[in-house]
């Protein structure tokens, strides 16, 4: 993979398909992730440290999938049942609003991440990448 040295990426969400209220606190939250890159972009740069977030849209994982199956899905956090996954109806819905027409995979999400630690990406800092398959709100 080479050296990833002075690389520091921030990885982030690019909330949508939820209720106002929550996505008014993400929109904070995103903001602030984007300040917290550029700033320490800024301040890092000086040691050759290369600071870029990655902001996902919709990717398919084992979490959105998680209410298909029988009886729907949970996890356990901190002795909690959390109920996880996304509606067969609400995922087409949503992929419906994609560009490129598809949820993302975790090999794309993941790839996202990788471009911003490979030698060609050695100039790129202060950035937000949006995974989100041209998502833009």
């Amino acid at each position: 993979m080479g050296n990833l040295e002075g690389r520091t990426a921030i990885v982030s969400g690019a909330g949508r398909g939820i209720g106002r209220a929550i996505a008014v606190k993400l929109a904070g939250e995103g903001a602030r992730v984007v300040g917290l890159t550029r700033t320490l972009a800024k301040e890092w740069g000086r040691y050759a440290v290369n600071v870029n977030a990655v902001a996902f849209g919709l990717i398919r994982t084992r979490l959105t999938e998680a209410a298909a199956a029988e009886g729907g899905a949970a996890i356990e956090v901190q002795g909690r049942a959390i109920k996880v996954g996304i509606s067969d109806e609400y995922f087409a819905a949503a992929e419906g609003s994609i560009p490129l027409g598809r949820a993302g995979t975790v090999e794309e999400a993941a790839g996202a991440v990788y471009l911003l630690c490979t030698p060609e990406s050695d100039y790129i800092s202060g950035q937000v990448v949006v995974c989100g398959g041209g998502f833009t709100g």
